[in-house]
């Protein structure tokens, strides 16, 4: 070993702790990570790809993580004998033993893959010939977390990838549908259909400790050549979180219920679909540690299961509603969800569809007024893409009141291009933010519908606070045009001291013109925190 490198960093653990800094992990909706964008991601990875040739002590330890987490299944798929280009990719037919083992190698060591709709297209034959390689075994025998998608005709790359060893699983679907030829459209109901047929059968085969044999004959149809490397992977009894979101996955009763019998799932997030179904039987015996739920369905759907499962260790809650409704109506309903769910929940988030045309112009207070009772809430999200009338300083007020023990506050438009917002808003004040920051002073991110910036006051007027704020997010900043931008900043870091840039400081939709006037805000932001620090 070269003298040059300290003993200190010959240590297992000091090893362990350094790499460990340099692995590019996933930081989605989780602000104490960074998040890497793609040029830091790379810039990691060449780090790491340098660090395991310095010496063998390091080797090992720099692989690992350089290994440990990949955006494409592609790197590991070329560690075998292959042809390709920049559009197509395949792997040889005759793999040496030597190769072989050379690639298992390298396949253990992954622990995260995110692969989903490739910029290089895989030959079909590539999963045929790893489908008669495995026998049965995973593709990556030490995976813990996975998002991929189920293509149709095409369903063997994403089932190839399924490892029991999994934890947390992310399931949808192509934005295009997949063609032999380069040519791509956009999927239609039909494929969905299909699709979401194969996602609950695939479900069932990995839920359920015997499969009936009407799942085995389904799923020999639909990917007869990768049913039979599916069903012998057995069980996943070691998956917490499955994410079955993306609008177009509908499940329904059966595997709902073959999911209830994984006493290992904690985090459950599904688009449902029960058709005509009046009644569902009580899955009160299953999903013994189920302690977050994310629902999207019709109304009737959502309320049907919540009544049928266990929600007494439940403490994050999202409902997302299809069915459109006047402001009454879902205030009826949040009633009802709030007679289902537990008193000890501690994250709400609502995103209903479009409210029905009304002369009702209800506050938001008085629409979540149902749940307000849920004392111990510290995330709430509202997300609705119509309100009846503009969020106001008064629902800042009420809600801030309600839940002072908020760490998370986001009352937006679901888009930022949404046209039913009105021209003529009457918008949340400066006054109306700081009341939400006193009353709510452990608050670390905090999204707003609107902000007044056109009249703000003198800078020295208003207190300097003393909170955790470090994200901030604005749908429409109202008086852009008549701003003090160097006023502005001033206030933002009074206010904001914690307030973390320019990741987690956003406004208005690509192309505006505010997005450069906040840029321009941020540039002034930052060196005067820069100077606080210096100074303090």
């Amino acid at each position: 070993m070269s003298t040059a490198i300290p003993r200190i960093l010959t240590h297992p653990d000091i090893l362990d702790e350094v790499f460990s800094h340099l692995t590019p992990g996933w930081a989605e909706g989780d602000v104490e990570i960074p998040y890497w964008m793609p040029s830091d991601r790379k810039l990691l990875r060449s780090t790491l790809a340098s660090s395991a040739l310095v010496c063998r002590v390091f080797s090992k330890k720099a692989l690992d993580c350089l290994w440990r987490v990949l955006d494409s299944i592609l790197p590991l798929l070329r560690i075998l004998p292959s042809t390709g280009s920049r559009s197509a990719f395949r792997i040889n037919s005759d793999i040496s033993d030597a190769a072989w083992t050379k690639f298992q190698a390298y396949a253990r060591r992954v622990r995260e893959l995110k692969s989903v709709e490739p910029m290089v297209r895989i030959d079909p034959s590539t999963w045929e010939i790893l489908v008669q390689r495995l026998r049965g075994a995973p593709l990556l025998p030490m995976l813990r977390r996975l998002e991929t998608v189920i293509m149709l005709p095409y369903p063997s790359p994403g089932i190839l990838l399924l490892s029991p060893t999994l934890r947390s699983l992310r399931l949808s679907f192509p934005q295009f549908m997949p063609l032999p030829e380069p040519a791509s459209f956009y999927v239609t109901d039909e494929y969905e259909a299909d699709s979401s047929i194969l996602v609950e059968n695939i479900i069932r085969a990995i839920s359920l400790p015997c499969i009936p044999d009407d799942v085995r004959r389904k799923i020999h149809e639909t990917a007869p050549e990768a049913s039979e490397h599916l069903l012998a992977l057995g069980r996943f009894i070691s998956l917490r979180e499955l994410d079955l979101a993306p609008k177009s996955v509908r499940v329904g009763p059966d595997s709902l219920r073959a999911l209830s019998s994984l006493g290992s799932l904690r985090v459950l997030r599904v688009n449902l679909a029960f058709g005509t179904m009046h009644h569902l039987a009580s899955l009160h015996e299953g999903f013994p540690d189920l302690n977050a739920l994310s629902l999207r369905g019709t109304d009737m759907d959502t309320l049907k299961l919540l009544q049928v499962l266990p929600l007494d260790k439940l403490t994050e809650l999202e409902l997302g509603t299809e069915t459109p409704m006047t402001v009454e109506e879902y205030r009826h309903y949040l009633a009802s969800a709030r007679s289902l769910i537990p008193s000890n929940l501690t994250c709400l988030a609502l995103g209903p569809d479009t409210f029905l045309d009304s002369h009702d112009e209800s506050s938001l207070a008085h629409i979540l007024q149902p749940m307000l009772s849920l004392r111990g809430l510290s995330k709430l999200t509202c997300q609705f893409r119509t309100y009846p009338k503009d969020v106001s300083d008064d629902d800042l007020h009420a809600l801030a009141t309600a839940w002072p023990t908020l760490t998370s506050f986001w009352v937006m438009y679901s888009y930022s291009d949404v046209p039913s917002i009105p021209n003529q808003v009457q918008p949340i004040t400066l006054a109306g933010l700081i009341d939400l920051l006193r009353r709510c002073p452990h608050l670390e991110s905090v999204g707003l519908a609107t902000l007044d910036v056109a009249h703000l006051p003198c800078a020295e007027s208003v207190p300097r606070l003393d909170n955790r704020v470090r994200e901030l997010a604005v749908d429409r900043f109202v008086g852009e045009a008549e701003a003090d931008l160097p006023a502005f900043a001033l206030i933002v870091d009074r206010l904001l001291p914690c307030l973390e840039m320019p990741q987690y400081i956003t406004a208005g939709g690509e192309g505006t013109q505010w997005v450069d006037l906040w840029d321009k805000v941020l540039l002034l932001v930052a060196p005067l925190q820069a100077a606080r620090r210096i100074g303090g």
